[in-house]
């Protein structure tokens, strides 16, 4: 198994870290050929569910995985672009899902308890919050406790190569960011991360450049895509997405967090290298998707690992 292995034997992708432990209920599990899909349950709300696939270029053959029993699953976080309508036009959005490396039986302790399975996420609307005839524990939709820590952990480390505000619903305050985490030649497979954290937010708005290498810690989750009328008011498409959530955003560490700088990196400095044409880049407000949003160059000191790009982006 791999948890009996050391985390340095399996826990880098294209020489980045990427690994992540979930555990929860199998819920709409499918085989299409060699290619497995489905979710994990961990809540009482099936919008909420985090969603395992498996990459054309990373397939591995599992047992069959039975439907509502109990799972876990060490994997990597993989992105793919999904295209959807906001009610005025196409638009796409990078969405992150499991891929797994291996399934095990979880212990008691990596199973969410029933007082958590029962209590709503964190300014979830109760309107919103959808169920099936799936009820492990029975009981009602609320109560109280938490997720425990074992269920539901990723860690990644990459390239950034997109970053945006993010506002409160109906609000023009910023209560967090999300950047475009790169570990590929191919920036539709980048992984979403959303830093939830209003007092940092704007620094890291501001200081976060492109090209930097970072590492998270945090949780994969899902939100709603969400269709916006002539009047503003935002309606749930039924959709969603994947993406990491994580609190902060930490230097990714030579050698460890990241072993080798890709020379695709090279692209990434080259595009936010300069201002784009027509002068001052634009306003945060007018960039709906983060790749899209241009940058400026921080004047804050290199970093180590920043230096060590430099000296090996120039040998390339």
């Amino acid at each position: 198994m791999l948890g009996d292995k050391p985390l340095a034997s399996y826990g880098h992708e294209n020489g980045m870290l990427n690994v992540a432990w979930i555990s929860g209920f199998a819920r709409n599990f499918t085989r299409d050929g060699d290619t497995v899909s489905g979710f994990i349950q961990q809540t009482n709300d099936v919008t909420r569910m985090v969603p395992v696939g498996q990459s054309p270029r990373h397939k591995r053959t599992f047992a069959a995985i039975q439907n509502e029993e109990a799972v876990k699953i060490t994997g990597r976080v993989h992105g793919r672009i999904v295209t959807w309508n906001n009610g005025t036009k196409e638009v796409t959005e990078h969405s992150a899902f499991l891929d797994p490396l291996e399934v095990s039986s979880p212990s008691i302790i990596e199973m969410p308890s029933s007082l958590t399975w029962h209590t709503p996420i964190k300014n979830r609307k109760a309107d919103r919050i959808q169920q099936d005839d799936f009820q492990p524990f029975g009981g009602e939709t609320f109560g109280e406790g938490r997720m425990r820590d074992a269920a539901n952990n990723v860690v990644v480390a990459g390239i950034v190569d997109g970053i945006r505000s993010l506002r409160g619903e109906g609000q023009n305050v910023i209560v967090g960011v999300e950047i475009i985490l790169r570990q590929t030649e191919n920036p539709e497979e980048s992984i979403p991360v959303r830093m939830m954290n209003s007092k940092l937010a704007r620094i890291i708005r501001e200081e976060l450049r492109m090209g930097r290498p970072i590492m998270v810690q945090g949780k994969l989750r899902v939100r709603d895509l969400k269709a916006v009328d002539a009047d503003g008011i935002e309606t749930p498409t039924g959709q969603q997405v994947g993406y990491v959530w994580c609190r902060s955003i930490l230097n990714a560490r030579r050698g460890k967090d990241i072993l080798t700088i890709p020379s695709w990196v090279k692209d990434i400095m080259a595009r936010y290298g300069q201002a784009p044409e027509g002068g001052e880049p634009a306003p945060e407000e007018d960039a709906p998707k983060a790749a899209d949003a241009p940058e400026h160059a921080g004047t804050a000191a290199e970093s180590s690992i920043e230096d060590e790009i430099a000296s090996q982006l120039a040998s390339l």
